[in-house]
């Protein structure tokens, strides 16, 4: 698996599904196409390529605390999910940022209950309240995280 900084070339594969992966997850950040064309280039939306682009996964370095990062958004592309895709993108997340995240946090709201065991057969692990990083934002969600060591 790679993990590459959105091009204008993967626009057309994921252009089809994005939009409605994103709002069947509640988030508002991958609206349309144009906002896809407008997000290549950026450091932290990255294509997942495994002979072509078939997953994105935007994530921020810094945060949610200092010396973190948290991964903010995955969607597999519907023909390849279940087969390992999203696994594979972060694991080569965390190969990724090893040098320099001591920890990988994920937001994972309620209503994205199979989430939640997807990032637990990784190895994240959910934290109490009083462990959060910061407060969850909009609605209920448990914060999880993996050290990477």
């Amino acid at each position: 698996m790679e993990l590459r900084p959105l091009r204008a070339g993967d626009i057309d594969a994921f252009a089809p599904w994005l939009s409605r992966a994103a709002s069947d997850a509640r988030c508002e950040r991958w609206p349309d196409e144009a906002t896809l064309r407008n997000a290549a280039g950026e450091k932290q939306v990255l294509a997942c390529v495994e002979n072509g682009p078939h997953a994105l996964l935007e994530c921020a370095t810094d945060a949610p605390v200092a010396g973190a990062a948290q991964v903010r958004f995955l969607a597999v592309a519907p023909d390849h999910r279940r087969l390992g895709t999203g696994g594979r993108a972060a694991l080569a997340l965390e190969r990724r940022l090893r040098r320099s995240a001591r920890a990988i946090y994920v937001r994972v709201p309620e209503h994205l209950g199979l989430a939640l065991y997807f990032w637990l057969r990784l190895g994240y692990r959910p934290l109490t309240q009083r462990d959060w990083p910061v407060a969850p934002g909009d609605g209920a969600a448990t914060w999880m995280v993996r050290e990477l060591g």
